[in-house]
């Protein structure tokens, strides 16, 4: 039986961050364009609020944390195994998570845009087109944010995303800077992120789950979300309070930033420890985690899937 010591840290009398909002209605029938403009509205409107200790989000969402939960054998086979650290045991809404480099826009054209959209970091098994030799950078590239937004089912789309959440957590500007710093060299700490070593374990287990052992319960952590915290670290931001660094998982950030808050803490002008706020925006589509809508046309052959790509392109 795998090791399920990976659960998340319980915290008694923790609630639902109310800082959390649900945009799932709202977006429902709508791309993650549209969404990531809403997003990027209210971090405009909370980017003027002061906190104590000097901490804020930044206008255009520069530094925060990305997660999305994509159709697909890889974002349904991550999302499965992190079954394994939910109490509930059920599949986590989450297969992989980014860092955003540059503002998201209020504008769902330029979000769409694949030349004006921002860019994001991160560790993916699945790059960019021009960054597929990434591994001498311990598997981190970089890409735009337009290549996210297709939220329904197509079997020609490269990406189809129906879940997506925007996380913020509170930081100075020193803290936001060192972030980037920290990100844009992937191998500042191999021992402890060794990024390529991850995403060869998750391929094996991805193209053959029968006979590989689920790497969470192994104690390895998924690659994209390792890449975030090793960026973190750099300011001292623990992103999955309770569990092992090496293991660390989509669904640790979730879950953290969803009910352990109050375990973020900053430093005010006295040196006291206080609260850092987390924020976020989510919408989610796929509860059921399926590696396809049950009424998805999907090519059954070789044949089929030349006819669909040609009325595909007419």
């Amino acid at each position: 039986m795998g090791n399920f010591n990976t659960a998340i840290r319980f915290l008694p009398g923790a609630k639902r961050a109310p800082t959390l909002v649900d945009l799932t209605r709202p977006f429902l029938k709508r791309d993650n364009a549209q969404f990531l403009a809403r997003v990027a509205q209210s971090l405009d409107k909370l980017s003027h609020t002061s906190w104590p200790g000097g901490v804020g989000v930044d206008r255009g969402g520069v530094a925060c944390i990305g997660l999305i939960g994509e159709y697909g054998l890889i974002g349904y086979t991550i999302r499965r195994a992190q079954e394994v650290i939910r109490v509930d045991r059920t599949p986590s809404y989450w297969s992989h998570a980014f860092l955003a480099y540059s503002p998201l826009s209020t504008d769902p054209g330029v979000n769409r845009h694949p030349k004006r959209s921002g860019w994001i970091w991160e560790s993916t098994l699945e790059p960019a087109v021009g960054f597929s030799s990434f591994v001498e950078r311990n598997g981190v590239s970089v890409r735009r944010i337009s290549d996210y937004t297709q939220a329904s089912f197509d079997p020609f789309a490269a990406h189809c995303v129906p879940n997506i959440a925007i996380l913020a957590i509170a930081l100075t500007e020193e803290e936001r800077k060192a972030i980037l710093d920290r990100a844009d060299d992937p191998n500042a700490d191999q021992l402890r992120y060794d990024l390529a070593g991850l995403l060869g374990t998750w391929y094996a287990y991805i193209t053959n789950p029968a006979d590989r052992p689920n790497p969470l319960s192994a104690g390895s952590g998924v690659f994209s979300s390792a890449y975030v915290q090793l960026a973190y670290d750099a300011a001292g931001i623990d992103l999955a309070p309770g569990a092992h660094q090496r293991n660390t998982c989509p669904e640790h950030l979730w879950q953290a930033a969803r009910r352990l808050g109050p375990m973020f803490r900053a430093s005010d002008a006295d040196g006291h420890r206080i609260e850092r706020p987390v924020v976020g925006w989510y919408c989610i589509r796929d509860k059921a985690c399926v590696a396809a809508p049950v009424d998805a046309e999907i090519p059954a052959t070789l044949r089929d899937a030349m006819k669909q790509l040609e009325r595909h392109k007419a």
